[in-house]
């Protein structure tokens, strides 16, 4: 069952096979491990064959380990180990709690490893396509279809998930705290994030007024206080971290899921997927069409999310958040070429393309933007646009970030 280049995994394999004989309540033995994750990569990504499955099992599942080793890739800094867990607590956390639920929104979840750091989910296949194919491709008709297609099923997946998890807050924090009671909880602004970003205005603008910090504290209060609109959010729905195959969608790797506002989820693509290494524009047009799918889905299950007033509100403090999450700790000085993943071989992914300033300058002009259009946040508004020009003018050879490869010749018309 083990060969060579996971013979090191024995004790994780014997957890496993145990855990899962618990689940069925029959034995239940493997017949061969698969190394799915590249090495420099955080996470052990393994599919394990199941021996003989019985009626009601699958015939692979797949483990994910949190690593114990920080790497290049997915980290800049090293992780202190409450950080580690803490990732590996939300995302086992977040699956189980959307198994526990009965919902489809993920894969479900079978068992889990305290001693061995991972956890047991369905295997969503052999290919395992992601929302970056029908993305990176290049553009046609029938590729910009696909790619609309994709993004509105994504968008309404994110609204049905956090209908249906709306009120469970309880559930949820119930499983974190057994996995790991000391787990960090995510998806909300700190002082220390306003503190930086007033000192990012005063240093880089000469900006700073007893206004713009109440307004920069009213989003930290946004992204602490329960509202109505009080969900799980994923934190991090990148591309990759979305399953997508003809109409199935499906969200992975809920390592910074907890709960939250639902719009800090909900306008992920109007900032450009802050946190993704896959991250650029899509189409105005195509970003209406989004927004309002993805309102529809709120609407069926949160009232509020029929109320323009309490929506633009959070549609800005949500944009914001992003903001001030993108602009506290940068260093103008300095370009980043943000690492780049694993794309299909027909991707029109540029790498070299891949950097962080034309992501700042986009964020600034679309809060700018969602500002303007609905009047809250001004100073916060006012701020930013001296920044926007700043930025500018230091940085003359950088443009607002592209479209997603799929979208460039329509973008261009």
């Amino acid at each position: 069952m083990l060969d060579e280049s996971t013979a090191h995994l024995h004790e994780i394999i014997d957890d496993a096979t145990r855990l899962m004989s618990v689940y069925f309540k029959m034995p239940v033995n493997f017949s061969k491990v698969i190394q799915l994750s590249e090495p420099d990569r955080r996470n052990v990504i393994l599919r394990l064959l199941i021996d003989n499955p019985q009626r009601g099992m699958p015939q692979t599942i797949i483990l994910k380990q949190t690593a114990t080793e920080t790497n290049k890739f997915d980290t800049a800094k090293s992780e202190t180990e409450i950080e580690k867990l803490s990732r590996f607590a939300h995302d086992w956390a977040g699956i189980e709690f959307l198994t526990e639920i009965g919902s489809d929104h993920a894969p479900h979840f079978y068992a889990g490893s305290l001693e061995h750091k991972f956890i047991l989910i369905e295997d969503l296949g052999l290919l395992h396509p992601s929302l970056v194919g029908p993305l990176t491709r290049s553009p046609s008709v029938v590729n910009v279809q696909e790619a609309e297609s994709a993004l509105i099923a994504y968008v309404r997946r994110i609204g049905r998930m956090q209908v249906d998890t709306l009120g469970k807050s309880v559930q949820f924090t119930s499983i974190l705290n057994r996995v790991y009671p000391q787990a960090l909880r995510f998806n909300f602004l700190s002082e220390v994030d306003v503190s930086d970003m007033l000192n990012q205005f005063k240093l880089l603008i000469g900006q700073e007024s007893n206004e713009l910090g109440r307004e920069i504290h009213k989003v930290l209060e946004f992204s602490k206080s329960p509202s109505d609109f009080h969900v799980l959010l994923h934190g991090d729905i990148c591309p990759d971290n979305v399953y997508y195959q003809g109409h199935e969608i499906k969200l992975i790797d809920f390592e910074f899921g907890d709960f939250g506002n639902a719009l800090i989820d909900g306008v992920y693509l109007r900032m450009n997927m802050p946190s993704c290494w896959c991250s650029k524009a899509v189409p105005e047009a195509v970003l209406y069409k989004m927004e309002f799918a993805y309102r529809e889905e709120l609407k069926k299950g949160i009232p509020e999310a029929y109320d323009s007033a309490a929506y633009d509100k959070y549609l800005t403090y949500a944009c914001a958040y992003w903001l001030i999450r993108t602009i506290s700790t940068i260093d103008v000085d300095r370009e980043w070429i943000c690492p780049s993943g694993p794309v299909d071989p027909d991707s029109k992914w540029d790498p070299k393309e891949n950097g962080l300033r034309p992501r700042i300058l986009s964020r600034l002009k679309a809060f700018i933007d969602c500002s303007r259009n609905t009047g809250h946040l001004p100073q916060f508004c006012e701020a930013s646009i001296q920044l926007l020009a700043h930025l500018k003018k230091i940085w003359p050879d950088s443009r607002y970030i592209d479209v997603f490869p799929v979208f460039k010749e329509q973008n261009n018309e």
